[in-house]
């Protein structure tokens, strides 16, 4: 076990404390950006109005094949991915949509988690629930 600050708690081998909230977190191994590719030159834009399409025909972008999550003007993310800002102002993809992107602009943490230490490590999990 591990003794927390406070000497009142303990935390199970591999877990952390977090007096605040009066937790043990386990910090998992934060998963680092994919390079965002260069998108090509994109299709002029659309007019203001079309016609609308049956309700059956339309997908959301990320179903669609090959679809793209658009960083910037000319940076993209696949579908599923969730663009993070990457060190010297770049571009990063994080593998899964609704992660959270790391501060160092190295890492991201999966959805549920937060990033800690600035890319260290991913929390919360915690060992009490399932």
């Amino acid at each position: 076990a591990v003794c927390c600050r406070d000497h009142q708690h303990c935390c199970p081998q591999g877990y952390t404390c977090n007096e605040a909230t009066e937790t043990c977190e386990k910090l998992l191994a934060p998963t680092p950006l994919l390079r965002a590719p260069t998108s090509p030159p994109r299709a002029p834009t659309p007019p203001l109005w079309t016609p609308p399409r049956p309700a059956t025909s339309l997908r959301a972008a990320s179903t669609e094949p090959g679809a793209t999550v658009p960083c910037d003007a000319t940076h993209s993310c696949r579908g599923g991915q969730k663009c993070c800002r990457s060190r010297g102002g770049s571009w990063g993809c994080c593998p899964f949509t609704q992660g959270s992107c790391c501060s160092d602009g190295r890492h991201c943490c999966q959805a549920g988690s937060r990033c800690t230490g600035g890319g260290w490590g991913c929390s919360p999990q915690r060992w009490d629930l399932p």
